[in-house]
């Protein structure tokens, strides 16, 4: 048995996988669901280089007890040179909520479970015919003494959730997935939309690009922003990021027409203030950033942005509003923030700073 290193991305599991470096003992886990499935994908494939059948491999939804567990892994395959197994939701391994256990409980944890030393000896001796994959959706508890014991002896992989910020390296790879590239308005554009979205899920931007793929055929190689905008046009996010847009080329109609339509969505008022809030305070910030005579990179490292088309979009829309303007719009902004937590605020506060910030902007 293989005596295993840290805990790994999907990356670096990738890499592993790639070299040859298998292991008998799999644990995938973490908050991103897309990464598991990928995980689990890889792993198969390098175990059944030249695809597998349904009999080849054993899917396990839901919880199993630990004795079933040793079973299924002590059995012989007869219709597989490989007895492979993916525990897709491995409790044995999840992390109990404090609060949760009641007292007979935590009287048998601290007892030693004989299946659980059992299983634990298993991992230490696994059969030569035997690969197992288990899967947490969410973070593994690594102080249970069983974690401990197994982490000797597998490959580990954490799938932590993916920030807006870090998205960058995740579409590059899947662009050359789908054999397409973005021009720079589009990658910028792209990058903006997924910073607006309350939670990033790449399961949901690999489908997504996948269908944009599929309509643009093989013969266009270029993704262009008009379609992206055709692709992101259902998520309630992407209105707050268009309103943005139009306070910024000063479109009050559009701006409130998209106002209205997100609280028809139900997207809570509070997060439309969030973003609103977050665009404003970016273009205060350019604005100060560019009076000290920041540019290019080094503008962009000062506001956190890192791609040239955002930072230039933000420098070339903040001369259309003053600092003053925009200072009482970021107060008023906190004081409806403040106002709807405690149930009086409305949405013609709201209403007002938009239409406040349109018709004041001037060229600076």
């Amino acid at each position: 048995m293989m005596i295993t290193g840290d805990d790994m991305n999907f990356g670096e599991l990738k890499a592993k996988l790639k070299k040859g470096n298998m292991s008998q003992l799999y644990l995938l886990s973490g908050e991103e669901s897309y990464y598991i499935e990928k995980g689990e994908k890889a792993i198969l494939a390098a175990l059944f280089p030249n695809g597998y059948n349904v009999e080849d491999v054993q899917i396990v939804d839901g919880n199993v007890s630990i004795n079933e567990m040793i079973s299924m892994i002590e059995t012989v395959p007869f219709f597989s040179a490989r007895n492979v197994i993916v525990f897709r939701d491995a409790a044995i391994f999840r992390t109990v909520k404090r609060g949760t256990e009641d007292e007979g409980d935590k009287a048998q944890a601290k007892k030693k479970d004989p299946a659980e030393t059992r299983l634990c000896s298993l991992f230490a001796n696994m059969p030569d015919f035997s690969v197992v994959i288990f899967e947490v959706r969410g973070r593994a508890d690594k102080r249970k003494k069983l974690f401990k014991e197994f982490s000797q002896y597998a490959q580990i992989m954490e799938a932590d959730a993916v920030k807006s910020y870090s998205v960058g390296d995740w579409l590059h790879g899947k662009l050359q997935e789908i054999h397409k590239n973005m021009n720079s308005e589009a990658h910028g554009y792209f990058l903006q939309a997924v910073e607006m979205m309350d939670k990033v899920s790449l399961g949901f931007l690999d489908k997504e690009l996948d269908k944009l793929a599929l309509f643009m055929g093989s013969e266009q190689r270029e993704i262009t922003k008009e379609l992206l905008v055709q692709v992101f046009s259902d998520i309630p996010e992407i209105d707050g990021f268009a309103m943005n847009e139009a306070i910024g080329q000063q479109d009050v109609k559009r701006a409130l027409f998209l106002f209205k339509k997100q609280q028809d969505k139900g997207v809570y008022i509070v997060a439309i203030i969030g973003q609103l809030a977050y665009y404003v305070r970016k273009l205060w910030q350019t604005k100060t950033m560019l009076k000290k005579g920041l540019r290019g990179g080094q503008l962009g490292k000062a506001i956190e942005i890192n791609h040239p088309y955002v930072v230039k979009k933000y420098e070339r829309e903040c001369q259309s509003f003053s600092e003053a303007t925009l200072k009482k719009a970021l107060l008023a902004l906190a004081d409806a923030d403040l106002a709807v937590k405690t149930g009086r605020g409305y949405p013609a506060q709201i209403e007002e700073i938009i239409i406040e910030l349109c018709s004041k902007a001037r060229a600076c």
